[in-house]
């Protein structure tokens, strides 16, 4: 790999953390795995850490504990965090999971050294959010009567879906590459039928795959992992805190972005891809 210049990103990646509250049997152990993690990544000097979503379990008796353990522990990180939500933060209610992670809004975009990042809220249209809209109803109605999309998951809305338009359209006029960031996956060969994907992937990947700015998506919500390249773009997801005893090879870990290339290191600072990026 190159060396870094003063264009390379360097930041940190977790996701699916599902921690549990702290009085529970297995809590001590995932809080010191997550604070391992927060150490690893630090070491690293990022610019940021990317918190992929489903931080906490969700559990309806112990959502609140939940979440004041996971917020306790990532106080403890030196770095800014990025968050993203998942189907099972939204186990607390929007408004109060938004204050607790400091987010001001569900969707969002941020430049760093002349990329663009744009934070997608997957769960938009859900069984976890009132519809806007009477389109938006529909919307909702229509993916419920599907079953095989499972509830659990979501879809982009009508206002995002011009925002994200809006947003690669600006970006392409600056000439900034973008990273497009959700917590489900976007294409059906990163993830299995068990844990599904953005309920209207098609659409929302077709806007993406059309705009000459777009480089990579980054995922998580399917625990193993998975990649693929379409349409010259890198579709990541990447595996599972909370499964990091089935998969050794990455439980958290860095990337670092430059014009030319992804690179993906787990905890280890192995690397899990290499990426060439297509311009």
């Amino acid at each position: 790999m190159p060396a870094a210049t003063d264009q390379t990103i360097r930041f940190g990646l977790v996701t699916d953390i599902h921690l549990p509250a702290a009085s529970e049997p297995a809590a001590a152990l995932a809080a010191a795995g997550l604070r391992e993690c927060l150490s690893t990544i630090t070491r690293q000097k990022v610019d940021f850490l990317l918190q992929l979503g489903d931080l906490i379990k969700g559990s309806d008796a112990g959502k609140q504990e939940e979440i004041r353990h996971a917020t306790t522990i990532l106080q403890e990180f030196a770095y800014p965090i990025r968050h993203v939500l998942g189907n099972h933060c939204l186990a607390v209610v929007r408004p109060e999971l938004m204050r607790a992670l400091g987010m001001q809004a569900p969707y969002y975009a941020f430049t760093i050294k002349g990329f663009r990042f744009l934070v997608l809220d997957g769960m938009d249209i859900s069984i976890l959010t009132t519809p806007e809209t009477e389109e938006e109803r529909r919307m909702l109605a229509h993916y419920l009567a599907k079953p095989e999309l499972h509830d659990y998951c979501g879809a982009i809305g009508l206002r995002q879906k011009a925002w994200l338009k809006s947003e690669l359209e600006g970006a392409e006029r600056s000439g900034e590459p973008v990273i497009v960031i959700c917590h489900f996956p976007f294409i059906p060969e990163t993830t299995d039928a068990r844990h599904g994907l953005l309920w209207n992937h098609r659409e929302i990947t077709e806007l993406v795959s059309s705009s000459p700015a777009v480089m990579a998506c980054i995922s998580g919500h399917y625990h193993y992992g998975g990649y693929a390249l379409r349409h010259g773009i890198h579709f990541l997801v990447l595996p599972a805190f909370v499964n990091r005893a089935e998969h050794l090879e990455f439980c958290c870990g860095t990337a670092e972005v430059n014009p030319e290339r992804i690179v993906i290191r787990n905890q280890r600072n192995e690397v899990l891809y290499d990426l060439l990026l297509q311009h």
